[in-house]
């Protein structure tokens, strides 16, 4: 007998429950609204398949997490026409904002974080050899300029 069977909550992994956390979690939903239906398992059911790669749900979440950083970015848009237009009070609004542009950061760093992501790879260059400084003078240096 099941988990389910005896009227828990589902901790299995199925197709549908997958499609169902991402899509709701791509739209800017966020877990913990998504885990209080019935239906779907635990928060921290979820959250074990994610760090256990469970059948490779990790990367699925990632996804659905950066397009949620979008959806974030977008709504962000929608409440600012609504704080211009006198629709939401601008307090309110700031609240919101902030909320929605500290999701969207975190959830989509590379597209909507104002930071520069810098990139140290060598491809495959030692960085640890010494750097060859070569001192000359400036009587030296004249000299060979000369015989160019």
């Amino acid at each position: 007998m099941t988990e389910k069977d005896k009227g828990g909550r589902p901790t299995k992994l199925t197709p549908e429950v997958r499609d169902e956390i991402c899509y709701r979690l791509a739209g800017g939903e966020s877990l913990v609204s998504i885990c209080e239906d019935e239906h779907l398992p635990t928060r921290a059911t979820v959250l074990n398949w994610v760090v256990g790669d469970r059948d490779g749900f990790y990367t699925d979440y990632l996804r659905a997490r950066d397009a949620a950083g979008f959806a974030h970015a977008d709504q962000s848009v929608e409440y600012a026409k609504l704080a211009a237009g006198g629709k939401l009070d601008p307090k309110s609004a700031k609240v919101a904002l902030d909320g929605l542009h500290w999701a969207a950061e975190r959830m989509s760093p590379k597209k909507h974080s104002p930071r520069q992501e810098i990139d140290h790879t060598t491809n495959g260059e030692n960085m640890n050899q010494p750097t060859r400084i070569e001192v000359v003078s400036v009587s030296t240096a004249a000299d060979n300029s000369d015989e160019t």
